[in-house]
């Protein structure tokens, strides 16, 4: 991928993620001023930034955007790369992206295309995958509402884990013990799906203990199937991705004359 093409997609993550507080924060004017200055500063066509923007949208909510379209290995290394900083965090990382992307020698800007151009490079892995987004929601909650109307194989008591980041969505306790599930949702009758590394470790850990709720069509006509001990019949290919974190360093000439 182009270098430009690269940053661009770190962008258009901002946009998608953080919406109105994006485009207020950069002062570029209207959604259209932004995407015309932000493609200006790249060399990228502004409709580039916009359709890139529609792409994350789907793990957002604040637009339709092309949820039935898979999340191809690039995106999802944008997705997962920022996952854990905050606005001000991913901000700071835009601007420095608009300011700096013309200067091929910047050793930031040269750190971040390495974690989208080493994920297009992996060959080993030719799946393509949607992260969590309103489908995999959409898929909780209609599982919750067949458990609670008994229109489910389980039993038992339903223990809500999904905030706690335990490798699986729900913990149930029954006579002989407890399961462990993890809910997956698919907009269509096909596609694969996608397990952190925490939730493949629980479902090897647990064996016919640890069942998956695949929901397909959640949107118009939601099915279930469920899936026993997936640790033991699936061969899933592996995806290592780069996660960025930034760091303030003070030297100590600058500690040296502020103790002065």
């Amino acid at each position: 991928m182009e270098k430009n093409n690269v940053l661009g997609l770190y962008v258009s993550y901002y946009l998608a993620r953080f919406n109105e507080q994006a485009y207020t924060k950069l002062g570029y004017g209207t959604q259209n001023d932004t995407h015309f200055k932000v493609g200006e500063l790249l060399e990228v066509k502004p409709a580039t930034i916009k359709n890139w923007r529609d792409e994350f949208d789907p793990l957002f909510g604040h637009r339709a955007g092309w949820y039935q379209r898979p999340m191809s290995k690039s995106r999802l290394a944008v997705v997962n790369a920022l996952a854990d900083l905050d606005e001000t965090a991913v901000f700071e990382l835009v601007k420095d992206i608009l300011l700096n992307a013309s200067n091929s020698e910047d050793i930031e800007m040269k750190q971040l295309k390495s974690v989208i151009n080493d994920a297009d490079s992996d060959t080993e892995s030719t799946s393509v995958f949607v992260p969590r987004g309103p489908t995999g929601k959409a898929a909780e909650e209609f599982f919750i509402k067949c458990f609670n109307d008994k229109k489910t194989p389980l039993d038992g008591v339903l223990e809500d884990c999904r905030e706690l980041g335990t490798g699986y969505d729900f913990k149930l306790s029954t006579e002989t013990g407890f399961k462990f599930i993890e809910v997956k949702g698919r907009d269509k009758d096909s596609g694969g799906i996608l397990f952190t590394n925490k939730e493949w470790n629980m479902a090897k850990k647990h064996g016919d203990n640890y069942i998956v709720c695949i929901v397909s069509h959640v949107s118009t006509n939601p099915t279930m199937n469920f899936l026993y001990n997936p640790g033991k019949d699936l061969v899933p290919n592996k995806y290592v991705y780069t996660s960025i974190q930034i760091n303030w360093t003070v030297s100590d000439k600058l500690l040296t004359e502020a103790f002065r």
